[in-house]
């Protein structure tokens, strides 16, 4: 692979993980702002502590319901109105978002609405009803099906109806109002607490949340607790966005940087030339700083008789005469036979002697 891939491979990787990183930094963000984790803020669908609302959203899917989530604001994204929206303990309630509510309501949605000392009623109906916070921990219910008996926190209670009607409790002391709202219904709920994690499995606290609502698809108002609309990357605030890009810049900077330097691990010792290779070398040193040919190439001429001798099977210490015969039956010419034999001259004799040894060496590519 070539330096300029490597470069490349490594410059994608480091991308590749730097999203990673800036995408689970984006989940974390979006954990820490309450969303699907035990400190989610109270009475939110999301939320899994004590006061929390997850268990009645887990209820509800159970028995079938289609249960979203709507964030941001209420306003920019309003539901269908055939929908049952469950907006409890809202911490900011704009007269945006109750000019739709209104509107949502009128149009025939259902709105399940109510908690502490719930001041946005009055930007909805001129007359709410009147909230107090000395409740009770039992009420007893007729006219919700299967309801008979609701355990609460004893958090709140409607001690004046308005235009509402009670539906569990009395005119003076209501845990529950409804209103008829143009072709829709409002449904003012004192205290969410038996809708919560802690309670909803008490007396028949579940089937009260699911007679609330009704047989439509529900959605529960999560803007109202804090949860933007962005998530994900989305959520990251701009000056966090700006730093992290200054730092994605300066990593590739250094990856681009250091690039150069990546690559295989050294051997552990150093790669040395082949012998023969070695030998011409050293041979090509002494001739250059003696240019006494005879005595340098003596020992390419011993090598090349003692291979001869060893091919033709000719004994320990042949003659020239004998050489001479078994250098032609090889194919030597004559002036390869004379380079074999006598002192080397010139440069002539010089390469013929290096044909011939490559000859006699070329038959079982011995070079010793």
């Amino acid at each position: 692979m070539s330096s300029r891939a490597k470069r490349l491979w490594l410059i994608t990787g480091a991308v590749v993980a730097l999203l990673i990183v800036l995408n689970l930094l984006a989940q974390a963000l979006d954990r820490a702002a309450g969303g699907g984790t035990p400190s989610g803020a109270g009475d939110s669908s999301y939320a899994t502590t004590d006061d929390g609302l997850a268990a009645y959203a887990a209820l509800l899917a159970h028995f079938g319901h289609s249960v979203t989530r709507q964030r941001g604001s209420f306003a920019d994204n309003v539901p269908s109105p055939d929908t049952t929206v469950v907006m409890i303990e809202p911490a900011v309630v704009t007269t945006a978002d109750t000019d739709a509510l209104l509107a949502f309501t009128s149009a025939g949605g259902r709105l399940v609405i109510g908690g502490s000392n719930p001041y946005y009623l009055r930007n909805l109906r001129d007359r709410p009803p009147e909230w107090s916070s000395a409740g009770r921990t039992v009420w007893n219910a007729t006219g919700l099906g299967p309801v008979h008996e609701i355990v609460a926190a004893a958090r709140g209670r409607w001690v004046a109806s308005g235009t509402s009607t009670p539906v569990v409790g009395t005119g003076d002391d209501a845990l529950l109002n409804f209103e008829r709202v143009g072709r829709g219904e409002m449904w003012f709920l004192a205290d969410p607490s038996p809708l919560e994690n802690a309670l909803l499995s008490q007396a028949d606290n579940a089937a009260f949340g699911l007679a609330l609502a009704g047989s439509r698809p529900v959605v529960f108002a999560e803007g109202v607790h804090g949860y933007g609309k962005e998530r994900g990357l989305g959520a990251i605030p701009t000056p966090w966005k700006i730093a992290l890009l200054l730092g994605i810049v300066a990593a590739l900077v250094f990856v681009w940087s250091r690039a150069r330097r990546f690559g295989p691990p050294d051997t552990k010792s150093r790669e040395l030339p082949p012998a023969r290779a070695e030998y011409v070398r050293s041979l090509s040193d002494t001739l250059e700083r003696t240019h006494e040919r005879a005595a340098a190439l003596a020992p390419a001429q011993t090598y090349a008789r003692r291979r001869l001798t060893q091919r033709a099977a000719l004994g320990a210490t042949p003659t020239s005469e004998e050489l001479t015969r078994a250098a032609r039956d090889l194919g030597c010419s004559d002036d390869e036979i004379a380079a074999l034999l006598a002192p080397i001259g010139n440069d002539e004799q010089a390469l013929a002697l290096g044909r011939v040894t490559a000859r006699v060496a070329g038959g079982d590519g011995r070079t010793d």
